[in-house]
């Protein structure tokens, strides 16, 4: 490595440039890295921490939780199979609502069995069924202005709702869910604006209808055969992320992004290489007219090649994982550092880039040692 640390102490000009260039895309990856995890986490929050194993949707070769409907006898055939611990019905509904100060809100109503698997636990107020109406909200609703004690009121069917708990952070396709008892949710889906007049009953039917199955199960259920039986389709929570609106289209433009940042990064280092490798023409035809092989050359610019990446991708990824939590996070945009995520993005980079430079340093195989006697190209 004796011409590799020489050109690197000479030359500092130059790799200082090169390596700027690389820590800087770097930084990009860390940054992008973080606002795409982010922003998924954004979507999917609420089935992250979701207490299921899996969830059964009404049959459809798309299901999706905002077109699903499940009716009684389904989550009561689940219950009577083997292997299956706990069924419970999840109501999923988006509503534009107000708060009790004229505050537009968008929300997701989720309807649950009170005290079920499926109740979140509060971090402040109470859990459900204390009050017909009482609702558990997000804590992302809690930054927007709302609290213990407010109402929101559901446009278009009137339904009034009293915040009495606050839970985690809890979104669904990018729209904070409040919990809400499964039959108030029924009534709100299901029923008349306004609710039943006064003295009336709402029909049965209006409750015997829901629009996902959670289920905990077993392992080893035949889950396909009662799928057939029953006429749902199951999956794992993991899996249930696509169900989410959105979720595939931003899963795949922001790993689209990221490939092609990491493509260009390998793109550029492999010029920037490349140019070097021309610049040294003359010196490397001396050295192999010294007696240098191929070999020995090709070790030593790979290496060179290696150090710059690790010591510009280290600073890139520390500088983009300081601002991330000391910045970025604190303001409130959706982004989320892992640090195997960090990890990977870096040894991703650096591969990429040890790639593209060994393609254009193979250059040196080619330099004829006459270059050194004189000889003009």
């Amino acid at each position: 490595m004796f011409i590799a640390i020489r050109d690197l102490k000479f030359a500092k000009g130059r790799f200082l440039l090169m390596g700027l260039v690389i820590a800087l895309v770097a930084l990009l990856v860390t940054l992008l890295g973080g606002l795409s995890a982010g922003l998924i986490k954004n979507n999917i929050s609420a089935l992250m921490t979701f207490p299921a194993s899996h969830i059964a949707f009404e049959y459809d070769d798309q299901p999706n939780y905002r077109n699903s409907m499940v009716d009684r006898e389904m989550w009561s055939g689940w219950s009577g199979y083997p292997g299956v611990r706990s069924v419970q019905p999840l109501g999923h509904t988006m509503f534009s609502s107000r708060s009790n100060r004229d505050e537009p809100l968008e929300i997701v109503l989720w309807g649950i069995e009170p005290g079920s698997f499926l109740e979140p636990e509060v971090t402040a107020g109470d859990q459900l069924g204390g009050i017909d109406n009482g609702v558990i909200i997000s804590s992302t609703l809690v930054d927007k202005g709302l609290n213990i004690g407010d109402t929101i009121t559901l446009d278009r069917v009137l339904t009034e709702l009293k915040v009495i708990g606050i839970s985690g952070d809890a979104n669904i396709a990018h729209v904070p869910i409040v919990f809400a008892s499964l039959r108030k949710w029924q009534e709100a889906t299901y029923g008349p604006p306004g609710g039943p007049e006064p003295g009336e009953k709402l029909p049965a039917v209006l409750f015997d209808f829901a629009s996902v199955i959670a289920l905990q199960l077993d392992d080893g259920v035949d889950i396909q055969t009662i799928d057939e039986d029953l006429g749902t389709v199951t999956m794992t929570v993991e899996d249930s992320y696509r169900a989410s609106t959105g979720y595939i289209e931003e899963l795949y433009s922001v790993t689209a992004i990221q490939a092609f940042l990491v493509i260009i990064s390998a793109v550029v280092i492999g010029a920037f290489f490349t140019i070097w490798t021309i610049q040294r023409t003359q010196e490397i035809g001396l050295v192999k007219a010294l007696g240098a092989s191929n070999a020995y050359l090709l070790k030593d610019a790979i290496a060179q090649a290696a150090i710059l990446l690790l010591v510009s991708t280290t600073i890139g990824v520390l500088v983009g994982y300081l601002f991330g939590r000391l910045w970025v996070m604190p303001s409130g945009i959706p982004f989320m550092l892992e640090m195997n995520t960090v990890l990977l993005s870096a040894v991703i980079l650096m591969a990429t880039g040890l790639v593209g430079g060994i393609l254009s340093i193979h250059m040196i195989t080619r330099i004829d040692p006459i270059i050194a006697l004189g000889r003009e190209r």
